[in-house]
């Protein structure tokens, strides 16, 4: 092999575990904020490119020399990381969905705000929410586990694999555990709140002549937020218990992958 293919090897080897990174750093928490600059993004993605490239480079995976197929390739390598951050990224949507459900029962749900970590309208108690989640994530070093899993994805799905299995089962499934867990993370405020409406029904039956209507918003703002302050104590076993679980997904589906 003459140097001019050896080069040619190495740089489409370099290209190859660049678009993977490039994917899972386009979509997955922290790494693909909207506040992060696409110039930090790329550096980020070619900086872990560079320290990976030895490890990979050892095993000298088949590369095709033909244009599509290559050009094939480099797009499923691409695809690849997105799925992963896509699954990753399922905890900014379990929080989102945490909010909305929050500010449809305290009545902040017409009170949308911009989001800046997607650039986008959520509910006001999500984007509290995931504002929290990533200062967390980010204390805790979550994203170092976020690369560690990338890197990691290489032993169950290699550069050039014969198939990729897909299971639309296994999507599905995530989804509705999704719901689940977004449900679960608003029930105890949405449940005190419920319990507070059919507390003031019932008083308003009693007590006919009390105008309850009138303050009945403003309490019902003033005791959820109220609870929802005593829950941010425990927020942080439940981001670590969320992300646990996407981490467990991604592996799920990697194993799925690589067999």
């Amino acid at each position: 092999m003459g140097l001019a293919e050896i080069l040619h090897w190495n740089l489409s080897l370099f290209l190859l575990i660049f678009s993977r990174w490039a994917g899972m750093v386009m979509i997955a928490p922290v790494f693909g904020a909207r506040g992060v600059p696409g110039i930090v993004k790329l550096g980020l993605a070619m900086s872990v490119t560079a320290v990976v490239y030895p490890l990979l480079a050892v095993t000298s995976p088949v590369i095709p020399q033909e244009f599509f197929s290559y050009v094939g390739l480099f797009i499923k390598e691409i695809l690849v990381g997105l799925v992963i951050g896509f699954i990753i990224n399922l905890i900014s949507v379990v929080m989102q969905g945490a909010g909305r459900i929050l500010d449809f029962q305290l009545g902040f749900i017409m009170a949308n705000t911009i989001d800046p970590i997607h650039g986008m309208q959520s509910p006001m108690t999500g984007n509290f929410l995931m504002i929290l989640t990533t200062m967390i994530l980010l204390a805790t070093n979550a994203h170092h586990f976020i690369i560690a899993a990338l890197v990691k994805s290489y032993e169950f799905l290699p550069l050039n694999p014969s198939a990729i299995p897909y299971s639309v089962a296994f999507f599905i499934d995530i989804s509705s555990k999704v719901i689940a867990l977004s449900v679960q993370i608003a029930l105890p405020v949405y449940g005190a709140v419920v319990l507070a409406d059919i507390g003031v029904g019932l008083l308003s039956k009693i007590v006919p002549q009390l105008n309850m209507f009138s303050v009945i918003f403003p309490v019902k703002i003033i005791f959820g937020l109220t609870l929802f302050f005593f829950m941010i104590p425990l927020f942080g076993d439940t981001v670590t218990h969320i992300f646990n679980l996407t981490m467990q997904w991604v592996f799920e589906l990697l194993r799925g992958w690589g067999r």
